[in-house]
């Protein structure tokens, strides 16, 4: 790190200070310093936990906000200055709310409460983390009865023991803090550190074992059991147990009936204690050598063992009996492991984990949660879809965030969709950033898209002022937040919805046509949009349509009750008009799902690659209405729902790559032509349409292809505006993203409005049988893509491209590279 940065660190760290001292102290009771939280999932790195903060707060503080962070140790991370704001439980000056977070650590936990800028109070709690957590119970060989004591070498120290005496975390030092005084060496310290090194995350053992003790004094009603209980109850939701214990058995001439016996009752009267029923992994651990010669006696304990792990909630530890001569101490330590074998048994205890860890990914399937939040805007908030403000008079119908999260082991994915024009990669980069921090799934993981309603708001402008801490409008600001949080809350929502589930899959034909490609080949040989067929000029249609709905169901496995549809189709939404807000024909695609299913289920429609696609039929004058063409759609989704195919593989993959689409130039005497332009039409003058389309790109463009723009662009434009494009240069880097189930569906998330060519390439080539393309993911800034062809066409979609020509075939490619890699992933013969 370099010497400017690490003085920016301190600086931070300062100023952190500085703000603490200036307010009173906040208390936080939980986490505990040292501790770690049990997270989901197995791969390295990978998951979350919901964690419990809970505090006191000091007599009369005004609680107006609240918010917390992390930060990441030893130093902060980039985003460590980021605040979540949230919604305590309070109890008299007791305050308790569920945070998610992340897989990893350590982290410093900040909370605070502030009225307007200024910090009221504020309390933190350092290190934390979310990892793995184990019960340790047994006898000798389990505590520290050993012959070195070992020390943890992670070089931060992420490996941590429960002391019940003091009452506290510590680091796994040995002697472990056990209950039976133990002072010698033991195995824990060295497992740790490699669960630490091969997982990534920090690692806590809470040990429950007392050397000499049979399975007979470990049941219910006895000392031991009780202290067991304790253990399993501190390390909260934890991986597993890990029992190492068997020689007070053989002396006592257990059998291996009654030895099965009791371990099963040991495990089946801790369960409704703990609340759930976490892993016991058994090791053979029946040899002392300086004890007993019993072979008899140690087989029929470990027949006990081979039986048991055959049994629901038991699984293979590591046969530790095999550890002989050098791995044996000396008569000081009554032939215990020695140095060697300690590190040995370690290593045979991290082989069962990862087993464990490793089957228990394999085994739970695909689980899907869905949530869905009112994103709607105030009446006088500014609304989309042409060149003029127009301010908002009411609502038709409510604009919905609708989130699907994905998950199978560690892999998680997340598409949610909203009823907005567009997304600007400043929505989605803020709202994917927050989600992860919430939810612990990979920010790239996560796709946010439009479904392009055309009666929608304007927000492009109130974000950019917002980010920027610009001054607003209340009202405008307030809409700003809650459209950033919508997302985020459906997004968390259908995370804690998640639950095993049943995919059924097809596609249906739209037979009733709702849909027309608008571009038009003339005698001339150019190309025009929105032509009438009575136009002798016209020769025919430039290009398809589409006429596949892509359908996946999603049903509760254990209810069987349907909880949503993904349903994908190639259909501009531009079919309501006014100034009252509308989700367009989608709400009416909803309504009759809701009429079939019931009023619960979650309707997630992702609009399709409809660039050149609207719903004017030129044979004929009148168009269709928004409820004919909802209701239509609506229809030939529900017929088809008893006909989808079950899905059995249900492997998930999720892929994503940055594709630098490149740019259009705006030169300065471009941009001094456009605000001509603009300003003539912001004063109500006589621009042709083309110029006025024409003038608003080279705005757009000349704040993203220059780091110093040629105008102030906030002066000239509303949408199109971005803090995080800014100066980007030549090229837009812009996310494809392929999330697939098993071998037979896949949605492919493209960004901008994309022409149906390109989505029909990206489906032939689909080794998928049913591939869902949703367009206007992640970034609007493209505006158009054409296809190569259509370029030398020209007319108004080309006219409103940002970029280059060739930029739709390298969406086309990425998106193809990504499908067969994930095909070959799949595969299961």
């Amino acid at each position: 790190m370099s010497r400017c940065i690490r003085v920016l660190v301190l600086l931070a760290f300062a100023l952190i200070s500085l703000d603490a001292q200036a307010a009173d102290a906040l208390q936080l009771t939980t986490p505990e310093s040292h501790q770690v939280i049990q997270r989901t999932g197995v791969a390295p790195g990978a998951g979350y936990a919901d964690v419990l903060i809970s505090g006191i707060v000091p007599e009369g503080t005004i609680k107006t906000t609240w918010e917390y962070r992390l930060v990441e140790l030893p130093e902060p991370s980039p985003s460590s200055d980021f605040w979540i704001k949230f919604t305590p439980k309070m109890t008299g000056k007791r305050f308790s709310y569920s945070a998610r977070i992340a897989a990893g650590g350590w982290y410093r936990l900040q909370v605070r409460c502030r009225v307007q800028d200024k910090t009221e109070v504020v309390g933190a709690v350092s290190p934390i983390g979310v990892g793995e957590v184990f019960v340790v119970a047994g006898q000798s060989y389990a505590t520290n009865c050993n012959d070195e004591r070992l020390k943890v070498t992670d070089s931060l120290q992420r490996v941590v023991a429960y002391d019940p005496k003091k009452q506290e975390w510590v680091t796994a030092h040995d002697p472990q803090p056990v209950y039976d005084n133990s002072d010698g060496g033991s195995i824990w310290p060295a497992l740790g550190d490699a669960l630490v090194k091969e997982f990534r995350v920090p690692v806590a053992f809470v040990n429950a074992a007392v050397g000499a003790t049979s399975s007979t004094q470990w049941l219910p009603d006895g000392k031991l059991h009780t202290q067991l209980i304790a253990s399993g109850a501190k390390a909260g939701h934890f991986r597993a147990v890990l029992w190492q214990q068997g020689e007070s058995d053989v002396i006592a001439h257990t059998s291996t009936d009654q030895y099965i016996k009791n371990i099963q009752m040991i495990r089946d009267s801790a369960e409704p204690f703990w609340g759930f029923n976490p892993e016991w992994l058994l090791a053979k651990s029946t040899h002392h050598p300086t004890v007993y010669n019993d072979p008899a006696g140690e087989l029929r304990i470990r027949t006990a063992i081979d039986r048991l792990i055959q049994k629901r909630g038991f699984s293979a530890g590591p046969d530790t009996d095999t550890l002989q001569a050098e791995n044996r101490g000396d008569m000081k330590s009554r032939r215990h492991f020695s140095s060697i074998g300690q590190k040995r048994a370690a290593a045979m205890w991290l082989t069962s984990v990862r087993n464990h860890l490793e089957s228990t990914a394999t085994s739970s399937g695909i689980q899907v949660g869905v949530a869905e939040v009112d994103i709607t805007p105030p009446v006088g908030f500014p609304m989309a879809g042409y060149y003029h403000e127009r301010l908002a008079e009411g609502t038709i119908d409510p604009l919905k965030a609708k989130a699907v999260v994905f998950r199978e082991g560690d892999t998680a994915a997340v598409l949610v969709v909203c009823d907005l024009i567009g997304i600007a990669t400043d929505l989605s980069k803020e709202v994917r950033r927050i989600a992860s921090e919430k939810t612990g799934i990979p920010a790239e993981n996560i796709v946010i898209a439009a479904t392009h309603s055309h009666t929608a708001p304007d927000y492009m402008k109130e974000l950019y002022l917002y980010l920027g801490k610009e001054s607003q409008e209340k009202l405008r600001k307030e809409y700003i937040e809650k459209l950033i949080n919508g997302p985020v809350t459906a997004i968390e929502q259908a995370n804690e919805n998640v639950k095993p589930a049943a995919l059924t899959t097809g596609s249906a034909i739209q037979q009733t046509p709702v849909s027309f490609n608008r571009r038009f080949v003339m005698r001339d040989g150019s190309v025009k949009t929105w032509q009438s067929l009575k136009n002798p000029e016209v020769i025919r249609a430039a290009g398809p349509i589409d006429t596949e709905i892509g359908l996946l169901a999603i049903t509760d496995r254990e209810s069987g009750k349907k909880q949503g549809v993904i349903s994908n189709f190639a259909l501009h939404l531009d079919t309501v008009g006014g100034m009252k807000w509308s989700a367009d024909y989608p709400y009416f695609i909803e309504q009759s799902l809701r009429e079939t299913l019931g009023p619960d289920v979650i309707s997630i429609f992702g609009t399709g690659c409809c660039g050149d696609i609207n719903h004017s039929n030129p044979a004929s004058p009148v168009r269709n209405k928004v409820d004919f063409i909802g209701k239509s759609l609506g229809t030939s989704v529900t017929e088809q729902l008893e006909k989808l195919t079950p899905l059995k593989n249900t492997t998930l993959t999720v892929g994503s790559q940055v594709v630098n689409l490149p740019l259009q130039d705006a030169s300065p005497e471009e941009v001094a032509r456009s605000i001509k332009i603009l300003e003539i039409a912001h004063k109500g003058g006589k621009v042709d349409f083309f110029d006025h389309v024409t003038a608003y790109k080279k705005m757009i463009l000349d704040q993203i292809r220059h780091k110093q723009p040629h105008a102030n662009t906030i002066e000239h434009i509303t949408w199109g505006l971005s803090r995080s494009l800014a100066g980007a240069g030549e090229s837009l880097p812009v996310d494809v993203t392929v999330m697939t189930m098993g071998d037979e569906v896949a949605i492919v998330c493209l960004p901008g409005e994309v022409f149906v060519e390109l989505g029909l390439a990206i489906k032939q080539a689909s080794p998928f049988k049913t591939t869902m393309i949703v367009e206007l993911s992640n970034t609007v800034e493209t505006i158009y893509i054409p296809h190569r062809a259509a370029y030398a066409g020209g007319s108004y979609e080309v006219t409103n491209s940002n970029v280059q020509p060739g930029s739709g075939e390298m969406l086309v490619e990425a998106a193809v590279k990504l499908l067969r890699e994930a095909a070959t992933k799949n595969r299961t013969d």
